[in-house]
């Protein structure tokens, strides 16, 4: 009986053990594939991934990617090192200022991610496309660079949902952050490069609340900033941060406006409190107007219920 009972209770062990490998096993993978996304690379706050393109089965019939692709780091960086974004922190800085374009990518993160990127083209699939973040660690918001990329009808197609460089408003709350706030973002190219013009039929169809985009001719965008580079194209202010030796330096202007933006989210912050103290006041007006009225009809039907005395006639 002991025999018995002692190899039961070896085989529930094996089993519990089995369960608990397969459950880290499972777990995982679900890291690995969740979102319908594997990483390619996850170091230092920089993610890069495919994931399938929602933008192909969109359209009819299906456009498929021009993947795997062959672009080169050094490729990779001269084409997205010429993109800029502009945009605003906060919800009322785009009513006091113009938003001024920045580079998407600057020297240290475009040296990051260039090959990573470089590599999931060569990985992806036609179905598929390339996806990236990096995070802003010193953002208490969640405010990172993400977006998406892929190679089509010979032209790298570029999304940006989101750019560390502008931050978020403060919710009061630490509330996700919406997938319609793109934070009144545009990508645009320096005068030395233009944008692809594509035909409607090419235009991908992209996902909502993909509004910014902006699609660039692989060759024609090489070739420029090939001409660049060796000074026969425009000058040297327009050359790709990748390629530029001396390191950004922190000028006044930029200080200023990181001041600018923390007292636009103090201000914001203030904003709110004043709107939750108006709320307040304005329920508290709105139930003594309602105890008014109340003591009001009161008084009224007392006095209805009193009939006048009438003093009798002498004869």
């Amino acid at each position: 009986m002991r025999t018995i009972l002692g190899r039961h209770r070896r085989t529930l062990i094996t089993w519990r053990l089995t369960l608990s490998i397969g459950g880290c096993a499972l777990l995982l993978t679900g890291c690995q594939f969740f979102d319908h996304q594997r990483l390619t690379f996850n170091e230092r706050g920089v993610r890069v991934g495919i994931e399938p393109d929602p933008s192909v089965h969109r359209s009819s019939p299906a456009a498929l990617n021009e993947h795997p692709g062959h672009l080169t780091p050094q490729e990779i960086q001269a084409l997205l090192g010429a993109v800029r974004v502009s945009g605003w922190s906060g919800t009322v800085v785009g009513w006091f200022d113009q938003p001024r374009p920045v580079a998407l990518f600057d020297e240290a993160d475009l040296q990051t991610i260039a090959k990573p990127i470089a590599d999931a083209v060569q990985q992806a699939s036609p179905t598929e496309r390339i996806v990236f973040s990096l995070s802003n660690p010193t953002s208490a918001y969640g405010d990172a660079t993400t977006g998406a990329l892929f190679l089509r009808h010979a032209s790298l197609h570029l999304v940006v949902t989101d750019h560390k460089a502008f931050l978020r408003a403060d919710t009061a709350g630490g509330d996700e952050k919406d997938l319609r706030d793109t934070k009144g973002m545009t990508l645009s190219l320096p005068r030395a490069y233009q944008a692809a013009v594509l035909r409607r039929a090419d235009e991908p169809d992209w996902a909502p609340f993909e509004r910014v985009h902006l699609s660039m001719q692989v060759k024609e965008m090489l070739a420029q900033a090939h001409r660049t580079v060796h000074g026969t194209g425009t000058p040297s202010e327009h050359i790709q941060p990748e390629l530029k030796s001396q390191p950004p330096v922190v000028t006044e202007p930029a200080a200023a406006s990181q001041e600018l933006r923390l007292q636009i989210r103090e201000l914001t912050q203030s904003n709110l409190d004043l709107r939750d103290r108006l709320n307040r006041q304005t329920e508290q007006l709105q139930e003594l107007k309602e105890e008014l009225t109340k003591l009001r009809r009161e008084s009224e039907g007392t006095k209805s219920k009193r009939s006048p005395s009438r003093k009798p006639v002498a004869p």
